[in-house]
């Protein structure tokens, strides 16, 4: 039985069209008809964050084989710090119109300018993630430095799970360390 599968915002516009009609039973299979369907749409999607929707029923992690007869809404979640700029108007805005003690409204117009200038700032030049995806760990965080996967010499890899590069020919590389290890024992001998 056909479904209906609704898609919104940015994905709407890279799909070209905001609606389809599809075989499918659950949130995962809209997911990989989209897949099978569109190129590049991987990427896209992995760049933003969505909600998805049957009904009104919001579809977690655990809930995507969930089998429905209902509509399944694709709905990109609105982040970033636009809305650090826009709250940083409404209080400029409030503390000008509705705060009448002079200190209060100086104070709130203080913060309401230190938020529309982050804001505006983070929206001209939004700045990288630094966390590990693998990890979750900031690798700007003091404590994630301390972590060390050095050799002694020359070798050196970053951390596990490095991709090894396959080259076919005569080529000049550097070298990644599949395996090392460090073993201790106990020699006996005559001094």
């Amino acid at each position: 039985m056909l479904k209906k599968i609704t898609v919104y915002g940015k994905l709407r516009r890279f799909l070209g069209q905001s609606t389809f009609e599809a075989d499918v039973s659950s949130a995962r299979e809209a997911y990989s008809f989209l897949l099978c369907n569109f190129k590049g749409i991987e990427e896209h999607m992995r760049e933003q964050f969505y909600v998805i929707k049957i009904g009104t029923k919001v579809i977690t992690s655990d809930l995507l084989n969930m089998q429905t007869e209902k509509e399944i809404k694709i709905i990109p979640v609105v982040h970033g710090n636009f809305i650090t700029f826009v709250v940083g108007l409404a209080l400029k805005y409030g503390a000008k119109k509705y705060i009448t003690n002079k200190i209060l409204s100086t104070v709130v117009g203080y913060v309401a300018t230190s938020l529309i200038l982050k804001g505006a700032s983070d929206m001209l030049s939004p700045q990288q993630d630094t966390r590990n995806p693998a990890s979750r760990q900031d690798s700007l965080d003091p404590s994630a430095l301390a972590s060390n996967y050095s050799f002694t010499g020359l070798t050196n890899i970053s951390n596990a799970g490095v991709p090894v590069n396959i080259a076919y020919g005569e080529i000049l590389v550097g070298s990644i360390v599949v395996s090392n290890g460090v073993d201790t024992v106990q020699v006996e001998g005559n001094n």
